[in-house]
């Protein structure tokens, strides 16, 4: 008891010390509300992209699957994953670091969980397949399988910091996974599983949106049954689940649609197989490895603030995490990524930090557009290929900068004097409470 007390005393004096972002929106934008991560296990875009034809390894021509929800929205025609490996490629898109590993995700503004949070969204996720500890760690609640069998799956659930009401309804989604595959066997089993997957995940958007209507999350989905399909049902099956899978997103979709929510549909790696008909595919090792079956994920993005169509060029897995948040306007402040942000976005964003409280400005054409005082800013509308200077006054500096608006832009003005005011302030507080904790504790001790 006495270490909860100190505890919950620092988390306040962090809460009081910390400081969010001030956010100013020009023009007539449309963006976010809140995120769906959609991350399919195994699904290869060269099995539903019409512009794209899978090949297996002899070179022959193999089935492909016939979808209409798959592809609309924002779509990126190529994009890759450097490691067709399931841990690996779910740290690369969480992280946007092309080396990432699952010890990195656990790293301090890793990931994209950790920039969501410093701007007031909780992370919630429903994962089959994909998660491990420190990903786990990262979500203020999910629900997830503690393995990868469907015939006996195991599914539990972690809280650290749930919404209300969120945890009892995960509950009620974990009890009704039995219904789903009773009765079921081969392709129709592992359909219903991936069905129960979307249908959890809708369940808690829906609720967030009902009852928590004002509380932006990210919500990352996992379902796992294409990967395990391609590996144990082989090649006619594959992509037969990529037409059920098709047919079953269609009301996460519209939940999406209908309450602006962003939903990025992609994948960890893809799946290969050695000839048409093979019974069993593979992705992560010896001549599966290096398939662009298996290393071509799709990207597709519904969001109100995108650009509809097919993005040309290639792109990186490690493009993702970036995207993600630039999309929601929030600044690509991930410390370990080498992504770069996709410029999907119907307009561009001033991201601004600084080490203090500077008074910030911005000029179009000669005309002060907006001002606003703070350490952290976003200003977001500025319209696409159009030129802007930004100004910050600080108490001993001043900046000037003349941006062109062609992508989002992140500015840090450092005045070059080490912690100001505020800092020292914050951590002589957090001293005189670390003491009076200790003070508290020996009390209670005696």
């Amino acid at each position: 008891m006495k270490y909860v007390l100190l505890i919950s005393i620092l988390f306040v004096t962090f809460s009081v010390a910390s400081s969010g972002a001030t956010e100013i929106t020009l023009n007539n934008i449309q963006k976010p509300d809140s995120a769906i991560l959609f991350i399919v296990d195994g699904l290869g875009s060269s099995y539903f992209y019409p512009e794209l034809t899978p090949y297996a390894i002899d070179e022959s021509e193999i089935s492909k699957a016939l979808t209409r929800n798959l592809t609309s929205g924002t779509r990126l025609l190529d994009i890759r994953t450097p490691i067709p490996s399931t841990g690996q490629a779910h740290s690369v898109i969480v992280t946007g670091y092309s080396g990432a590993n699952e010890e990195i995700v656990g790293y301090p503004d890793a990931t994209i969980y950790d920039i969501t949070r410093q701007h007031g969204f909780v992370n919630l996720a429903v994962m089959e397949k994909g998660d491990f500890q420190n990903l786990r760690d990262e979500q203020d609640i999910i629900l997830f399988a503690q393995n990868n069998s469907i015939d006996k799956p195991l599914i539990s659930i972690q809280a650290n910091k749930a919404p209300s009401g969120i945890y009892e309804l995960m509950y009620d989604w974990k009890m009704k996974l039995p219904e789903y595959l009773e009765n079921r066997k081969g392709r129709e089993k592992y359909s219903a599983y991936n069905k129960w997957g979307i249908d959890s995940a809708n369940a808690v958007a829906v609720y967030m949106r009902k009852s928590h209507p004002s509380q932006r999350f990210l919500l990352t989905v996992n379902v796992g049954a294409i990967d395990s399909g391609g590996h144990n049902l082989g090649e006619d099956d594959y992509y037969l689940l990529i037409e059920d899978l098709d047919r079953d997103i269609y009301p996460l979709y519209t939940t999406a649609r209908e309450n602006n929510i962003a939903l990025f549909f992609t994948a960890d790696h893809g799946m290969s197989f050695a000839t048409k008909n093979a019974r069993r595919g593979g992705h992560a090792s010896g001549k599966y490895a290096i398939k662009l079956e298996s290393l071509k994920i799709p990207l597709v993005i519904m969001s109100q603030n995108t650009i509809p169509g097919v993005f040309n060029g290639e792109y990186r897995e490690g493009d993702i995490a970036p995207t993600l948040l630039s999309v929601l306007d929030l600044p690509n402040s991930l410390q370990y990524a080498d992504g770069k942000t996709i410029n999907v976005k119907k307009y561009a964003t001033i991201f601004v930090k600084a080490d203090k409280e500077y008074s910030v400005s911005l000029w179009n054409g000669g005309q002060k557009v907006s001002e606003s005082s703070g350490s952290e800013l976003i200003f977001a509308g500025m319209p696409l290929n159009t030129n802007y200077t930004i100004k910050a006054v600080g108490a001993d500096k001043t900046y000037e900068e003349k941006l062109f608006m062609d992508s989002d832009k992140l500015l840090k003005f450092d005045s070059g004097k080490g912690l100001d005011y505020r800092g020292i302030v914050a951590i002589i507080l957090i001293l005189f409470v670390i003491i009076g904790g200790i003070l508290i504790i020996r009390k209670i001790k005696d």
